[in-house]
């Protein structure tokens, strides 16, 4: 079963679109909740009871009108598994929306935007000066937290289309340590685009522990676009990382050393440096071009320089830069805070 949505061709008045707009936007997704099946779905949080339905109303209408009271109520619906999951989908939808105006994220579970805004030149439903819808909804279900992140992998990171991936990384990163136990179990057990999404989201959130761990399970896989993202992954870690994007600079695949080789230049470290001028040297000596370029452009990235530099000018750049006892010194401060 699918339901219709019915659309009210009346014009807004100047004084009420906004929250005609708002209630729209509100009604529509929990309308679908309530009572309609999702065709070609595999993943849905749960059907909601009429009062489960009601609550949802209530929490979203006070987010979209700004009350002072959302927040407790926001946490409040946070013990209700099933509610704060279609309160997530609800922001998700709001995000996507604003990023891009039609697409879909939920199957027959949503519509463009265009249908849910009555008059698509008026106003934004925010009344939120200098700042963007998404970037609002976004914050929220980083406050949702840990009750969100099941919804978020299942609508998001696992949807087909890069760009709203690209979305359910964000939040994820947003929401931090707690995702992570999901994010690790996409990279061990997933299908090769969720190892992919595994390893960039690890990756933001910090390549530490087991995050490295699976990061480094990911950067020695058969298939190289996953190595690949492995090492974009790594850019954000410690001394462990590094050495891991040090080794992939030998990859079999060119594309994959150069992914390295850019995460790398992340590390404004001696030892890093040292790696990517020998790893130059070597392209130089093999007439690699793209090796070449690659170490180039890392080392330029590195030392925040223009144009290419000679070996002898690399080593002299390496030279001032911290070496491993200052490198370990860092981030034991880091780790400290």
């Amino acid at each position: 079963m699918t339901c219709a949505v019915a659309k009210n061709p009346t014009r807004c008045v100047p004084g009420n679109c906004r929250a005609r707009h708002a209630s729209a936007a509100v009604a529509l997704l929990f309308g679908f909740a309530s009572g309609c099946s999702t065709a070609g779905a595999d993943y849905t949080p749960g059907k909601l009871t009429a009062e489960q339905l009601a609550n949802c109303r209530v929490v979203a209408q006070a987010y979209v009108d700004g009350k002072p009271e959302y927040p407790a109520m926001r946490d409040e619906l946070k013990q209700d598994p099933v509610a704060i999951a279609w309160f997530v989908r609800y922001l998700e939808q709001e995000i996507v929306q604003a990023r891009e105006g039609h697409i879909e994220i939920l199957g027959q579970e949503t519509v463009p935007a265009a249908e849910v805004r009555l008059d698509p030149k008026s106003p934004t439903p925010w009344n939120l000066p200098g700042q963007r819808p998404d970037s609002r909804a976004i914050g929220q279900i980083v406050a949702i937290g840990a009750s969100a992140v099941d919804v978020v992998v299942n609508d998001l990171v696992l949807h087909p289309q890069e760009f709203v991936r690209t979305i359910g990384i964000e939040v994820l990163t947003g929401i931090g340590d707690p995702a992570v136990p999901a994010l690790l179990k996409l990279a061990s057990d997933g299908e090769s685009m969720q190892q992919r999404v595994a390893a960039r989201a690890l990756g933001e959130i910090g390549a530490r522990g087991e995050s490295l761990e699976a990061l480094r399970m990911l950067a020695h896989s058969p298939i190289w676009r996953i190595r690949s993202d492995a090492a974009q992954g790594l850019a954000k870690g410690g001394s462990g990382a590094r050495d891991l994007l040090m080794e992939m600079l030998a990859d079999d695949d060119p594309f994959v050393r150069r992914k390295a080789g850019e995460a790398l230049a992340n590390y404004k470290h001696r030892k890093a440096a040292n790696a990517l001028i020998a790893f130059l040297e070597a392209a130089k000596k093999s007439k690699v071009s793209s090796d070449e370029l690659a170490a180039q452009k890392a080392l330029q990235i590195m030392a925040g320089a223009k144009r290419p530099r000679t070996t002898g000018a690399w080593r002299r750049f390496a030279s001032s830069l911290p070496d491993e006892v200052a490198v370990k010194e860092i981030e034991a401060k880091e780790g400290g805070r």
